[in-house]
């Protein structure tokens, strides 16, 4: 189906759908495939579901890496366990970070429950402090998501610029708008004109923006404004 995501102009901006299957298209697939999404999807957000865990009444229930630890294991541990969790995803028309937090929540509640059938913690003040878990430690995890996605971007942009022998134009990427050099820092470093390093960042910025674009896709819009939160982190 058609990926919609709205623009700060206001207007809908359309995205072709081929980033949007990848990764139902690689859980469907075989298990290298499976694999190769399923880690995927553990680097990027094991961060931030700990910073979420972190921040939230969960870290009362128990230390947050190891439930963040326990809920990935559970959910990917086995390949028909990753499929059947990936598939559930892709019918619930939700994106894939609210998909990954809600399922820490539920990971979460679903062992105080277990707890509280061998007595090991009282189940109502335990489902309390969950209840709890609102909206600052969800921005925590939307900012660590964040920078997660940029990171990626970033790091897949640099390779592929030094693949092309355009490795230059991400150096002055990064010491300019990454490390905040000014251009006159850096005239004499690589022998350019303040002009041709501001085109090279835009270059740069250009590329990096559209690879936001679709890894955001990837994970499923359904009309989120989140693609504009993480270009603003570029701007």
């Amino acid at each position: 189906m058609p990926v919609t995501a709205e623009s700060g102009t206001g207007r809908t901006q359309h995205f072709p759908t081929t980033h949007s299957t990848w990764v139902i298209e690689s859980a469907r697939g075989d298990e290298a495939a499976l694999a190769a999404v399923a880690a995927r999807v553990l680097e990027r957000y094991a961060q931030p579901l700990e910073a979420y865990a972190q921040g939230s009444s969960l870290r009362e229930i128990g230390d947050p890496r190891e439930l963040v630890h326990a809920f990935l294991i559970a959910k990917f541990a086995t390949p028909a366990i990753c499929r059947a969790y990936l598939e559930a995803w892709n019918a619930s028309g939700l994106t894939l970070r609210r998909w990954m937090m809600n399922g820490l929540l539920l990971h979460v509640r679903g062992m105080v429950r277990d707890a509280q059938r061998s007595r090991e913690k009282p189940l109502d003040a335990s489902l309390a402090m969950l209840a709890s878990a609102q909206p600052e430690p969800a921005a925590a995890f939307e900012r660590a998501w964040a920078k997660a996605i940029l990171a990626e971007a970033c790091a897949q942009v640099e390779q592929a610029l030094v693949a092309e022998g355009r490795d230059r134009a991400w150096r002055v990427f990064r010491l300019h708008a990454l490390e905040g050099q000014p251009y006159g820092d850096l005239e004499r470093e690589f022998a350019l004109s303040r002009q041709q390093m501001a085109d090279l960042v835009r270059g740069v910025t250009a590329r990096l923006r559209a690879r936001i674009h679709e890894l955001l896709d990837e994970e499923g819009r359904f009309g989120d404004d989140a693609i504009d939160e993480i270009v603003r982190l570029l701007t």
